[in-house]
């Protein structure tokens, strides 16, 4: 009995204590809330401001913290400890002055916004640096900007995905359970995160100071370079981007308004020039590669030029630097904005432009071109359904439209190449040439034979294409005297010194980011037309070329005579001056 009473009484007290806790709910929110209120105790925006800061200068950046575990400049033994210790201090004041300024913005509980888009921001950063060794600086932030869709949506994979949701998503969301406390002074938050930046600051100075030498040597010798810092990198991109392209009103300063054609042809001369996708100059056979991935260029007897320097390493330099008439050294994106291109010579000269683009856009340097973008067509003939078209795409009902012009012409045709990371998709499972191949659009997760297979198939391809183009121009040599010329935008790293895809800093790229292939086709009415002897035009690939001589050698070709040319630069100048020895008709 006595037992049964005690029972009574604990039930009692449970049905009590429930009741409690449904006032509770009712009074002060629900259970999780006050468990989590509970467990998660509040902290100060300096803490909020600390702990991002600790975690975003660890895990997220260890491409940058890598870097200076294995400079070469590093010192040794102790010293390398305090080298290591420094440059990670670095990071980490860096970072909190970063967020420290924005925080200027996230006031009060949005400061939880701050840390959450800094702590996902700097994972999706950090994974790009470590694993494909991308450095974000300015023209890799305006690559980013012209980048469409489909490219964006064949970087992202399993792998990336779960380490954002580890490195950056969770964190984020664990963060924001903290309550953001009160401070009964307005200025001590202020004063208190200053004296934070200042001493994280001063720390950093004395490792500096002390190992000054080695961090010189390492900044010099570019081992080290805080463009993998995330995500001060983008936000600093960012602002240089803006302040380049924005700093003032850019109107485009007209070009060529004394343009003529030099003198007619027999028939109208039909000139393309095919700007080629992220073609390294390493894995064309007519470059020396072991493997054939210029069949069909070879057959046809091209010019090769076997040392040709791109003006960027990102299309979104490299195009509209090419049709700028600017060499490398001068170009920039501003300058480039700020007066009329090569097109805007030529279709003043009375040639017609015609550009067909497979690869995102001409980046604003053809407004006067007949222009037609084929990147999102859907024909299933050539497209895959995942806004993706094979370059065949660019010919289709090509030779048809040509046929209805009577007039000289410059045709530009934009492929999409080799573009990465999801090289399996650039070519027709026809042209699946070297196996086997990598199928995923992580590369880090390929071995280096697939990743290097499924790369050169989309050279073969590529040859395919041009070697189209060609069959195409002799079909229409009795309309036109035909020519073409071939250049890749800029090259690829497919995994050298751990560096993937393309985009590195120019002054501290890889060759294969910069060396690409170019290459020329001469039908023999051109030539005849000319009056260029097949010894002269390839005696001119002998000579180192880059991109400079493209907008110079377009001209040339077209016989357009104005004040923007630049017969230094033409490739095929002195061949001009051999045939000018006697009248042209």
């Amino acid at each position: 009995m006595g037992q049964l009473i005690g029972d009574t009484q604990k039930r009692k007290i449970a049905c009590y204590r429930w009741r409690l806790t449904i006032n509770s709910i009712n009074t002060d929110g629900t259970i999780l809330n006050k468990i989590l209120n509970r467990t998660f105790p509040s902290l100060s925006r300096l803490s909020f401001l600390l702990v991002t800061t600790l975690w975003i200068s660890l895990l997220p950046n260890w491409a940058t913290l890598s870097k200076f575990l294995s400079s070469v400049d590093a010192p040794n033994g102790v010293a390398h400890v305090a080298f290591v210790i420094g440059g990670w201090t670095a990071v980490f004041a860096i970072t909190l002055l970063l967020l420290t300024l924005l925080s200027v913005v996230f006031w009060g509980r949005t400061i939880k916004w701050l840390c959450a888009i800094a702590l996902i921001s700097a994972s999706i950063l950090g994974y790009f640096s470590l694993f494909l060794g991308t450095q974000f600086e300015r023209t890799m932030f305006a690559n980013m900007l012209q980048t469409h869709a489909g490219e964006t949506l064949e970087l992202i994979g399993i792998r990336l995905i779960v380490w954002v949701l580890l490195l950056g998503v969770i964190p984020a969301l664990i963060l924001a359970q903290f309550r953001v406390a009160s401070t009964r002074r307005w200025w001590h938050s202020p004063t208190q995160t200053t004296i934070a930046v200042a001493g994280s600051f001063v720390l950093c100075g004395i490792f500096i100071f002390s190992l000054f030498q080695s961090y010189a040597s390492a900044g010099r010798n570019r081992s080290i370079t805080f463009h993998t810092l995330a995500p001060a990198n983008i936000v600093a991109a960012g602002i240089s981007h803006w302040i380049s392209t924005h700093s003032a009103t850019i109107v485009r300063a007209p070009r060529g308004e004394d343009a003529k054609v030099s003198y007619k042809l027999a028939k109208p001369r039909l000139m393309v020039f095919v700007l080629g996708e992220t073609a390294r100059a390493q894995n064309n056979a007519l470059n020396g590669y072991a493997r054939e991935t210029n069949e069909r260029m070879r057959a046809e007897n091209v010019i090769y030029f076997p040392d040709t320097e791109s003006c960027g390493t990102a299309t979104a330099i490299s195009l509209p630097c090419i049709f700028s008439g600017m060499t490398r050294e001068d170009f920039s994106l501003r300058e480039g904005r700020s007066r009329e291109t090569l097109i805007d010579v030529v279709a003043r000269s009375g040639v017609k432009v015609i550009w067909r683009d497979n690869d995102g856009g001409c980046k604003g340097v053809c407004s006067r071109a007949d222009y037609k973008d084929l990147t999102n067509n859907t024909d299933p003939k050539w497209c895959t359904g995942d806004d993706n078209c094979f370059d065949e795409i660019l010919l289709d009902g090509l030779e048809a439209d040509l046929r209805t012009i009577t007039q000289d012409t410059l045709l530009i045709i934009h492929v999409k190449g080799s573009h990465g990371p999801a090289y399996y998709k650039r070519y027709p499972p026809a042209f699946e040439r070297f196996k086997p191949t990598c199928k995923s659009n992580e590369l880090t997760a390929c071995d280096v034979e697939s990743l290097v297979n499924a790369y050169d198939n989309t050279l073969v391809y590529t040859d395919h294409v041009l070697g189209e183009t060609v069959s195409m121009l002799k079909r229409l040599s009795d309309q036109f005297i035909p020519a073409m010329l071939y250049a890749s935008d800029h090259g690829e790293s497919l995994g050298e010194k751990g560096l993937f895809l393309h985009g590195m800093p120019y002054a501290i790229a890889p060759k294969e980011q910069t060396r690409v292939p170019m290459m020329m086709w001469f039908s023999p009415q051109y030539l005849q037309a000319e009056r260029w002897t097949e010894a002269c035009v390839r005696k001119q690939a002998t000579v180192q070329r880059s991109h400079d001589n493209v907008y110079h050698t377009l001209l040339g070709l077209m016989e357009i005579a104005t004040k923007e040319y630049n017969e230094t630069l033409d490739i095929f100048a002195e061949c001009d001056k051999a045939a000018n020895a006697t009248p042209k008709p």
